[in-house]
């Protein structure tokens, strides 16, 4: 039995070694994420959307004509758009000749642990491929979205940083006119749509032979018959690949090759923030936006953090939200209509009397203890009238600027097509997947969840110029939302820039006087006739009780 028990106990010891190697490996590279810390480095972790939340719509996440960062890379179907990097380096190169490809493969080759550690998942690509990748994919950003505006290079002939020739060769050579021109324009302002993609699909051929390096032109030299860069199309769709959470590079990567680019100079490294950023006004060309032109960020992650910043509510708009304070004086005569109605109504039940101030100020339950949003049509009939919120350039305001004043609703004007879901789905995964950041996303999904979940809520805030969009009928714009709000981790009783609001509009709608005027209005004062014959009827009262009062008084005098 003893016996029995030391074999159970040997150990083999080649085998423990071999598993502390492996967990030490492991340990080191976690502990990489607290040291990049340590060291200063900003390390934002680029998420890989859960696969419960990618299932709803998988197309949402995954790009389909350009890939960038490490998560995508490789996929057959996207290497056709290699191409356009590679003439992208090219361009670099030849911009700047002082530098040589050594100096930017050695700069990126010491960022390379910083790098990998900015990614949740670890990835098969080893550190030449690696390496190739950030360069080729950070040429790609700073030529293609015009990152080298306004920039004066030493080392560089005038006539070749002016040639259109060789910027027209790369397929995207234009910069951000090319890529955005081939964006669905749908204007909150003027509520034309200008359809320009084409909706058909190209299939490219793989090699199985294709590698990085010399056989690139070969490669794409058999595939250019079957895809055109240059088609509208084709920009649309590497305009949204670049603002998807799994394709992107941490920015610090493309600003040490952009500041090899101009000799780091502080002032042109400032240029590419800048340029990068009129690149993304121009994709949310459609938005209200309210960051002034002098105040564009300086300080963001990658691209999609940079999208993000745009959507920013103001900082105000947390307190613009207010009941009116005075009731006045048509309110105070019709409150006493109201009681005389309700005290005699035959067959009602006893009526509670309520105080004057009451009746409009508090709500019929606690609105502090039960909160919730409520659909538009509840709230129009609680007397909340919807209104697009006009922009003025002088005073901005952003896609999540919402005001409730004095029984008004003020919301910016929304405009949807068939790529609004792709582009919130991947702000609320990245805003979900970087809790830093904050929740104002998706406190307002989830208020225009709510909103409008049924089609008849869309109808109204269209009639109203809320929603603009272009979809088949109003009922795939409610489904739309309603798909955006599954696996969201949302605390509503949390703190959240809209629960301000929500508790002002939940007191609108419990408050008792606001139905029965709101009731009053739009089922007897809609039809103009009505209106002038309750008018005259109310004219009338006046009249019959003043004139009872002077026959009081008259007769009291004799």
């Amino acid at each position: 039995m003893s016996m029995s028990k030391s074999n159970m106990c040997t150990v083999n010891s080649d085998d423990v070694n071999e598993l502390v190697d492996s967990m030490m490996n492991e340990l080191m590279y976690w502990q990489s994420f607290r040291n990049n810390e340590n060291d200063g480095i900003k390390c934002s972790l680029i998420y890989k959307v859960l696969q419960c939340i990618r299932a709803a719509d998988p197309n949402a996440y995954e790009p389909s004509v350009l890939s960038i960062g490490p998560y995508h890379h490789g996929i057959p179907s996207l290497f056709p758009m290699e191409k356009e990097k590679w003439l992208c380096l090219d361009y670099v190169l030849k911009l700047n000749c002082n530098r040589s490809l050594y100096d930017y493969l050695a700069v990126i080759t010491r960022l390379q642990s910083e790098v990998r550690s900015c990614y949740s998942e670890d990835n098969i690509l080893n550190s030449r491929m690696f390496v190739e990748m950030l360069l080729l994919d950070s040429c790609f950003i700073i030529v293609c979205l015009n990152g080298i505006d306004g920039v004066k290079i030493q080392g560089v002939s005038e006539e070749y940083s002016h040639d259109q020739h060789v910027l027209t060769e790369i397929g995207f050579g234009k910069g951000k006119e090319s890529l955005v021109e081939g964006i669905p324009k749908l204007s909150c302002r003027t509520k034309e749509y200008i359809p320009v993609m084409i909706e058909q699909e190209h299939h490219v051929d793989t090699h199985q032979d294709y590698k990085h390096g010399n056989n690139v032109e070969t490669y794409y030299g058999q595939n250019q018959e079957n895809i055109d860069m240059s088609q509208e199309w084709y920009n649309s769709s590497a305009v949204y690949d670049l603002l998807l959470l799994e394709n992107q590079i941490p920015f610090f990567v493309v600003a040490k090759i952009y500041e090899l680019l101009v000799d780091g100079e502080r002032i042109e490294h400032r240029l590419l923030s800048d340029n990068l950023s009129k690149f993304v006004e121009g994709i949310l060309l459609h938005f209200p936006l309210a960051i002034h032109d002098t105040d564009r960020p300086k300080d963001f992650d990658h691209l999609l953090h940079l999208c993000y910043m745009y959507f920013k509510p103001s900082h105000g708009a947390r307190h613009k939200h207010q009941l009116k304070k005075s009731i006045g004086y048509f309110k105070t005569i019709l409150f006493w209509v109201y009681k005389f109605f309700c005290s005699n109504n035959v067959g009602s039940q006893e009526t509670e009397e309520i105080p004057l101030s009451q009746a409009y100020s508090e709500p019929l339950i606690s609105v502090k203890e039960f909160q919730r949003w409520r659909r538009a049509e509840q709230y129009h009939e609680a007397g909340v009238e919807f209104k697009a919120r006009a922009f003025d350039k002088h005073n901005p305001h952003s896609l999540l600027d919402i005001e409730f004043i004095d029984g008004v609703l003020h919301i910016p004007c929304l405009p949807v097509d068939d790529k609004s879901a792709t582009l919130f789905r991947n702000l609320i995964a990245f805003e979900q997947s970087c809790p830093a950041v904050g929740n104002d996303f998706a406190s307002y999904i989830h208020f225009l969840c709510h909103l409008i979940s049924v089609p008849d809520d869309v109808a109204l805030l269209s009639r109203k110029g809320v929603i603009v969009h272009q979809l088949d009928n109003d009922e795939e714009v409610s489904n739309l939302f309603a798909r955006l709000l599954e696996y969201i981790v949302f605390d509503f009783s949390g703190e959240h820039y809209l629960k301000l609001l929500c508790q002002t509009m939940e007191a609108h709608y419990q408050n008792r006087l606001n139905r029965w005027i709101s009731w009053l209005r739009h089922n007897h004062f809609g039809n103009p006739w009505l209106g002038f014959a309750a008018l005259a009827s109310i004219i009338m009262v006046f009249c019959s009780v003043g004139q009872t009062i002077l026959a009081f008084l008259t007769f009291m005098s004799i």
